[in-house]
């Protein structure tokens, strides 16, 4: 018979399998700060692309009124129907002893303002 409690027995070695705690914990820690980062990345791309989605807009909305002006230059202020939260003034004035007539339209909106003018000829 072979006596299986005497100093020769092999033991299996700790840790041999698996990971242990602290590397767990490690590489938790390293997984949540890279998807902060990334979280925070994607919210500031996110506002910035909703920023310029909304200046564009403006700016289109001003070259609309702009257009609308040239054909009647006629002092004028109102809102958008199809933009909630922006509004538009227009203004026209005559030069001095010119024909000249200088045409601002002013689009404002969501802290924002988008500013034209044009120089034309009556």
């Amino acid at each position: 018979m072979i006596d299986r409690t005497g100093p020769d027995r092999q033991r299996p070695q700790r840790g041999a399998e698996g990971f242990t705690l602290i590397e767990i914990m490690i590489a938790l820690a390293i997984i949540g700060m890279t998807v902060t980062v990334i979280l925070n990345a994607v919210n500031y791309h996110t506002k910035v692309l909703y920023e310029n989605t909304l200046a564009t807009q403006m700016y289109q909305l001003a070259k609309e009124k702009m257009t609308l002006l040239e054909k009647e230059p006629v002092n004028s202020k109102g809102s958008f129907e199809s933009a909630v939260g922006i509004t538009f003034e227009n203004t026209a004035s005559a030069m001095e002893e010119t024909d000249i007539v200088e045409l601002t339209t002013v689009v404002k909106g969501y802290g924002k303002e988008v500013v034209l003018k044009r120089l034309i000829i009556q």
